[in-house]
C-alpha cells in the first residue's frame, strides 16, 4: 500500500510471518484477478516513454492541469485515487499517473531508488508542458519537492498527504533489526521467491487496510483490496517495494520541506499511528508558510475512507488565489 510501505507490520508482524511463527489469516481465494484501474471510473489509459521506463498515465477532464501521485507501498497505483479523482476531473484536466516500478507500469529488474522518481516527475512536467497544481503522498511528496529544486517541473500549488520521508528529523521509522532482515532479503538470489511470500496474498494486502489503512476496518472497499493484490503480484514487484524496506529510500522530509516557497498545504488523518504523532506533529511545524489540516476519523488512506472530507480540505486551497 501507500504510507512507509507497512511500516508497522513490518516491525510487529511481517518477520515473524516470513519466519513462520505469525498468524495472519489465508485469503480463501488468492487467485489474481484483471486490473483494476482508473478507467473504472471514467479516466482514458495511455502510456508515456520516460528515461525509466514505459509508464501508465490514466487522465480525465479538461483545463488547468492537476497532477495527481501515488505513494509507494506494495500494491501501490494511481487507483488509490479512484474516489477523489473523478471529482477533481469536474474542475481539472486531471493526471494519475503509476510510477515505475508499480501498477501497470514497466517494472524493471533493478531497484528504484530516489533519483528514478525525481526524474520520472521531471519527465512529467516536461510533458505537461505548463505550470501544474500537485495533490500527492508520503515519501512521494519529497520526491516532488526534489523536482521542483532541480527546476524539473513548474508547480504553482501543492498538497502533501501525510508527508513523511521514513528517516525524518534523523529518527527511522523501522527497527534496525527489520532493516537489516529486508536487506539481507534484498541481497538475495531468492529475492522474488521470499519477497512474495510475504507481500503476494491478498491476506496481506486486506490486514494492512483494516489494522493500519482506516479507522473503520469495516468500511475497506473490495476493489481497493483487489486492485493492491493484483499490482503486489506482478512480476518484478520485490525491485520496487524492497528499497523502502531495506533502508535504501528512506529520507528526512524535513530539510527538503523547508524549501517549499509555493503555496502548499498538508493534511493528516487525526488518528495516523502507522507515523508516530511525535513525529508527525512536529513535521506539520517545520514550515510555517505550509498549511497543515487533519481529517477526523481517518487513519493512513484518508482520502478513500473520507473522501468528502478530503475533497473539503483539497478543492478550495486548489481553487483559492493564495
Amino acid at each position: 500500500m501507500k504510507r512507509l510501505l507497512f511500516i508497522v507490520i513490518f516491525n510487529i508482524g511481517m518477520i515473524e510471518i516470513a519466519l513462520g511463527i505469525g498468524q495472519l489469516s489465508k485469503a480463501k481465494n488468492d487467485t489474481v484477478t484483471s486490473p483494476i484501474n482508473l478507467t473504472k471510473v471514467g479516466f482514458k489509459k495511455s502510456m508515456l516513454a520516460t528515461s525509466v521506463g514505459k509508464m501508465a498515465v490514466f487522465e480525465a477532464g479538461k483545463g488547468e492541469p492537476l497532477l495527481l501521485l501515488h505513494g509507494v507501498g506494495a500494491g501501490a497505483s494511481s487507483f488509490l485515487w479512484y474516489t477523489i479523482a473523478p471529482k477533481l476531473a469536474e474542475h481539472y484536466r486531471v493526471i494519475a499517473p503509476d510510477f515505475v516500478g508499480w501498477g501497470e507500469s514497466f517494472r524493471p529488474e533493478r531497484p528504484v531508488l530516489f533519483d528514478d522518481y525525481v526524474q520520472q516527475i521531471k519527465e512529467l512536467g516536461a510533458w505537461i508542458g505548463e505550470p501544474t497544481k500537485i495533490v500527492t503522498q508520503s515519501l512521494t511528496c519529497g520526491f516532488v519537492i526534489a523536482a521542483m529544486r532541480e527546476d524539473g517541473i513548474s508547480v504553482s500549488k501543492l498538497v502533501m498527504n501525510a508527508p513523511s520521508g521514513g528517516l525524518d528529523f534523523g529518527v527511522d521509522a523501522s527497527s534496525p533489526e527489520a532493516t537489516k532482515y529486508f536487506s539481507d532479503i534484498a541481497a538475495s538470489p531468492k529475492r522474488d521467491e521470499i519477497y512474495a511470500k510475504l507481500f503476494h496474498r491478498k491476506a496481506a494486502v486486506e490486514d494492512w487496510y483494516r489494522r493500519i489503512g482506516f479507522l473503520a476496518s469495516e468500511a475497506v472497499p473490495t476493489d481497493l483490496i483487489e486492485a493492491g493484490h493484483y499490482n503486489a503480484k506482478q512480476p518484478n514487484a520485490s525491485y520496487s517495494a524492497l528499497p523502502f524496506l531495506s533502508g535504501k529510500l528512506r529520507y528526512d522530509i524535513a530539510p527538503l520541506l523547508k524549501e517549499v516557497t509555493i503555496p502548499s498545504k498538508m493534511i493528516w488523518g487525526e488518528d495516523e499511528f502507522q507515523i508516530p504523532p511525535k513525529v508527525w506533529q512536529r513535521i506539520e511545524k517545520v514550515n510555517s508558510k505550509i498549511e497543515a489540516a487533519r481529517i477526523k476519523n481517518a487513519r493512513s488512506t484518508f482520502e478513500i475512507e473520507r473522501p468528502e472530507a478530503t475533497m473539503d480540505e483539497i478543492l478550495p486551497f486548489l481553487k483559492g488565489t493564495n
